[in-house]
């Protein structure tokens, strides 16, 4: 008969009609006895069934916070993962110390990562043959659990020479977790319970484990979102830059002045473009060299980039050739800069490898939107290049409008 089952079957002496006082003594202390063991094993099995209901909602609390967890952990850093597992850890086992301790086996020192009960030690260095269960963990690179560290062997070499640190003088029980996180980084998780409290047992190494099983993963995802989005903005720089000069390439810079015309024609405001143009780049390149003439272009982006407006664009155009776009900027401003621009160049000292100046200058052209026969993007890249070539025509190293 199941435990279960005893309350249908049990006798109630008082309603059985049984006269108890015609028992002798033997047979009614049999039954006494036969009544004590019954309410014996009723009391068992309340506790155990008080003890069943509180295992089962341990269970699945511990499930929830899986759950929660797996799903929080989505968008944090690898940081935040180890403070909110190191949190929910000492929260859900009342621990008295948890920490992730980063180091990688034959340290001498690792580094506190995330410290529960004690942030201030975050990002420090402290000596591991303080934490014997971490170098345990970090040799096997298996969890370690001792449910009494006053009876654990691998304490005793550190507690001799009294190098134990000083928080384990309160501790009873400890899990020390090994991990591995961005291939090859390697830490432990430290969870150290009271000397009052219940042990730490195997049960709650494979539940830990869990957890921080949870969070690795959750570190490779978040790595991984991370990655494909630096990737991603690498290609779009790519795809916009030129390689070079680091300035922005003819599509982008075409790309954002349609935009850029789109705005003034609305507001009815100026926009200028500046035709750059390096003078007699092919005899610097056959003289010096085409390395020597990838540094003068680099140095005119430099001039460039160094001389414009946050609002304005500079553009490598194609071979020698630069652009400026300048919302905003009246044809008196606009040739007025690109004068700046002219001395700028020629004033800069290029040097030669063998330590001569190189003379530099440039041509430049100027167009002005709105204006005459200058209604679109190619009107006013074509007036700008044949005002530059105006320059040119005229003798090179000025602006023309």
């Amino acid at each position: 008969m199941g435990l279960h089952e005893e309350n249908e079957h049990s006798f109630d002496f008082d309603q059985t009609g049984l006269d108890m006082s015609s028992l002798g003594p033997s047979d009614q202390k049999s039954l006494e006895q036969y009544e004590a063991q019954i309410e014996s094993l009723r009391a068992a099995l309340r506790a155990a069934q008080g003890e069943m209901r509180r295992l089962e909602a341990e269970a699945e609390n511990r499930r929830h916070l899986v759950d929660i967890m797996h799903d929080v952990m989505a968008e944090l850093s690898t940081e935040e993962i180890f403070h909110m597992v190191a949190r929910r850890l000492a929260k859900a086992f009342n621990l008295v110390h948890s920490s992730v301790i980063l180091a990688s086996f034959g340290d001498d020192y690792g580094v506190v990562a995330s410290a529960f009960e004690r942030p201030q030690d975050e990002s420090t260095e402290v000596r591991l043959n303080q934490f014997p269960e971490v170098l345990e963990a970090l040799t096997e690179m298996q969890p370690v659990v001792i449910e009494d560290i006053s009876k654990s062997p691998l304490y005793d070499q550190v507690r001799a020479a009294s190098e134990l640190d000083v928080d384990s003088s309160r501790v009873r029980s400890v899990i020390a977790i090994p991990f591995t996180f961005e291939q090859t980084r390697t830490g432990v998780f430290l969870l150290r319970r009271a000397e009052h409290l219940e042990p730490l047992n195997s049960e709650d190494v494979e539940f830990v484990d869990t957890v921080i099983r949870s969070a690795v993963n959750a570190i490779e995802r978040s790595q991984a979102i991370e990655q494909a989005r630096a990737d991603n903005a690498r290609l779009e720089a790519l795809a916009h830059t030129d390689p070079l000069t680091l300035l922005l390439n003819r599509r982008a810079l075409t790309v954002r002045t349609i935009s850029e015309l789109d705005r003034v024609r609305r507001y009815n405001s100026p926009l200028t473009m500046l035709m750059v143009d390096l003078d007699h780049f092919k005899q610097i390149n056959d003289t010096y060299g085409h390395l020597i003439g990838d540094d003068v272009l680099r140095g005119i982006s430099t001039i460039l980039q160094n001389s414009v407006r946050t609002v304005d664009m500079v553009a490598r155009f194609g071979g020698e050739e630069f652009v400026i776009v300048m919302p905003e900027t009246d044809e008196r401003g606009a040739v007025r800069f690109a004068e700046r621009i002219r001395r700028r160049v020629e004033d800069y000292k290029f040097i030669a490898s063998d330590g001569t100046r190189i003379p530099v200058t440039v041509s430049i052209g100027v167009a002005i939107f709105p204006a005459p026969y200058v209604d679109t993007i190619d009107d006013l890249f074509a007036r700008a290049d044949a005002a530059m070539y105006q320059a040119k025509a005229s003798g090179r190293n000025r602006v023309c409008l």
